[in-house]
């Protein structure tokens, strides 16, 4: 689009802004129109609706004889002159008579001018009876015409099994009906729970077997009631006692007359006012873009760094100071552009020259997987004299994974190792491998790689290793002798100080070989010698043996220990290294939660898995401790509770269950407890999973 026409369409916006203010004014003028013969009929509706409310509250008061028909007992002489009484404080009653257990008439008072002197007249089949003796409550049945009368049955059941049976005169409410009828097609009805029009009640409906449409609406209006003659507005009241509910109707184009008038009335005004708007943005924006276009042509040409032409004169005033002020402002930038390119390029040497030299090996992938960028390190590990290329990638697999990982998607990789080999197999060095995305202004640019040499730490390691388990194994033969001595001492049967000692060593030498054979187990699963037995084991055995190995223990500490029911299902596990797995979860939560506290241990059925947990109420995990209470040595230290043990615990857990081919977690809020739960497929690891993985 050209500069011209983008800016006529600015001034034309800004001089339709007023012309839109009164369009709107106008729409909402004729919405008024319509709210207010939402709100008309909705008030007539509400007043025809209370007026039979106040019809109901008369019915109700003439009723008041049931209470003494209830303790007359059938007694005539009560029962007639309780009836008078009712009939003779309301005019409307056109009908009142008791009926016996058969539905049959017994007592009898009517409207001549209504009803004949009839007697004993079988009402057994009557709707409202029926409902009533069947609901044993008071029914209202539909109104009929009667004598030129709209009457309502009504009935009442009697606690002896007889029935007060009442014709009520709704001739209150048909005068006021009428005087709710509006002219010009409106219409006041009453209509049923199914919207049918009540015969007698109010105006005619719009046409034959016409009824309203079902469905609730937003304040029980109806803005488009279909008919023969056209669309009409509907607005209800219910009356509740009733089951009706009061209409007013309208043909709608009668309703909104008005407001269509006002539609056409505003369409011409404010096309009248666009044309006029239209001609004056035409006129202004080709009086106004002519400086605006040298100007424009001029920084294009800045922009592309052609500084030899200058702005011609643009006007007078304000735009010629514009085009005198754009001039100046182009020399500088040429002077300070030329300053520039030299500082840039003297601090790309030195950035050049810094990660040239770092001993750590830095690599730029870019979107496309070809190298942009590496420093001599990162070269030389990839056995590449000069730049490397996408295909020396290959030359270690592990970093054309992780590269390949963060071009799928990942932010970054975690750290990974990869042993850097000669031709017959001599491993030369070990590196530290990690990706991670880079982004400048908001957009992805490729993916860094670092590498770093851990040959030395990884052999230092190894060495600390095979130290430390070489001592342990050569502890294992004096603390056996140790074991041994302690037994046959206490068998001697020593007593006071002698006896305390003794106990004290023993619990020592306890404490001293679960320490070794954690060691041993831990490093077995850390070099992947430890073999899996595996077996079908029921989860409901696992969850009883831990829960009874705990209880043991709070029995002492005062803390209770219960089984979550819901534990089901077998699974393929080596059943010793599973009870290691809870044993050592329910004695951490009994370690850690105080007396008075509980620890439930369960399974729960996760289709192809299945998982155990163990839920404890002591003082919780701080959140940033939840991976790191998995790591070999690691420990919470809050009090010399927690300071029991040597951090092995959860990481031969851990380990055990990846082993599996499962997953443990843990979770918990400071002051709310702790569980830790874990996974483990039904079918077992499948292939053999080396814990190391």
């Amino acid at each position: 689009m050209k500069l011209f026409h983008r800016f006529f369409l600015l001034l034309l916006a800004f001089s339709l802004l007023p012309v839109a203010g009164m369009g709107l004014w106008m729409l909402s003028s004729r919405q008024a129109v319509r709210d207010n013969a939402r709100f008309l009929h909705g008030q007539v509706a509400e007043l025809v609706a209370d007026s039979a409310q106040r019809t109901v509250e008369r019915m109700n008061r003439t009723l008041g004889v049931v209470q003494d028909l209830e303790y007359s007992h059938g007694q005539e002489k009560i029962e007639l002159p309780a009836l008078r009484r009712a009939a003779v404080g309301d005019a409307e009653v056109a009908l009142l008579s008791i009926l016996d257990a058969g539905g049959v008439e017994v007592r009898r008072l009517s409207d001549p001018d209504v009803f004949a002197d009839e007697a004993r007249v079988d009402r057994s089949s009557e709707p409202a009876v029926v409902e009533a003796r069947r609901t044993g409550r008071l029914t209202v049945g539909a109104p009929a015409v009667v004598a030129g009368r709209v009457l309502v049955p009504v009935a009442h059941p009697l606690a002896d099994g007889r029935a007060l049976f009442m014709m009520y005169s709704l001739r209150q409410l048909v005068r006021r009906l009428r005087g709710f009828t509006q002219g010009g097609g409106n219409t006041v009805l009453f209509v049923d729970g199914a919207g049918r029009p009540i015969p007698g009640l109010g105006g005619a409906p719009p046409h034959a077997g016409w009824t309203l449409p079902a469905g609730e609406k937003p304040e029980r209006w109806w803005d488009d009631v279909p008919s023969p003659e056209g669309a009409w507005v509907a607005a209800a009241a219910p009356v509740p006692e009733l089951g009706w509910s009061a209409v007013s109707l309208q043909l709608r184009r009668e309703a909104y007359a008005e407001s269509q008038a006002a539609a056409a009335r505003a369409g011409a005004l404010l096309l009248a006012l666009f044309l006029i708007s239209g001609a004056i943005a035409y006129a202004l924006s080709g009086r106004l873009l002519e400086p605006i276009t040298k100007l424009l042509a001029a920084a294009q040409r800045v922009s592309r760094g052609d500084f030899s032409k200058r702005v011609p004169a643009l006007g007078w005033g304000e735009m010629e100071t514009l085009g005198r002020t754009f001039n100046e402002m182009a020399d500088k930038v040429k002077h300070y552009q030329d300053l520039h390119v030299d500082r840039v390029l003297e601090e790309k040497s030195k950035v050049d020259a810094l990660v040239s030299n770092i001993p750590e090996g830095v690599m730029l992938v870019g979107l496309d997987g070809e190298v942009a960028f590496s420093n001599a390190t990162a070269a030389r590990v990839l056995g590449s004299s000069a730049q490397p290329t996408k295909a020396d990638l290959d030359r270690l697999p592990e970093v054309r994974r992780i590269v390949d990982a963060v071009l799928a998607g990942a932010a970054r990789t975690d750290q990974v190792y990869s042993e850097l080999r000669a031709a017959d197999g001599t491993m030369l060095a070990v590196f530290a491998l990690r990706a991670l995305k880079v982004r400048r202004g908001g957009h992805e640019v490729g993916v860094l790689v670092v590498m770093r040499e851990v040959t030395l730490e990884r052999e230092l390691e190894r060495m600390k290793d095979d130290f430390f388990h070489s001592i342990v194994h050569d502890l294992r033969a004096p603390l056996a002798v140790i074991d041994g001595v302690v037994h046959f001492l206490k068998g001697e049967g020593l007593s006071g100080k002698a006896a305390r000692y003794m106990d004290m060593s023993r619990q020592a030498s306890e404490r001293l070989k679960g320490l070794i054979s954690d060691i041993l187990d831990s490093a077995k699963l850390e070099s992947g010698t430890l073999a899996l037995e595996l077996s079908r084991v029921p989860a409901e055995a696992l969850v009883d043996a831990a829960a009874g190995f705990g209880r043991v223990q709070g029995e002492e500490s005062g803390v209770s220990v219960s089984v979550e029911p819901g534990a089901n299902g077998e699974l393929s596990a080596d059943r010793r290294l599973l009870d290691r797995v809870l044993t050592n979860l329910v004695g951490n939560a009994l370690k850690f939660t105080p007396r008075g506290g509980s620890v439930v241990v369960g399974a729960k059925d996760r289709g192809a898995e299945i998982e155990f947990f163990v839920r404890d109420t002591g003082p919780g995990i701080p959140a940033d401790k939840l991976e790191a209470v998995f790591e070999r040595f690691k420990q919470l230290d809050r009090d010399a509770g927690s300071r029991s043990g040597y951090g092995l615990g959860l990481s031969i857990c851990k380990r055990v269950v990846e082993a599996h081919g499962g997953r443990i977690w843990a979770e918990s809020k400071e002051g709310q407890g702790s569980r830790f739960a874990f996974t483990l497929p039904r079918g077992g690891p499948g292939k053999p999973v080396s814990p190391r993985a």
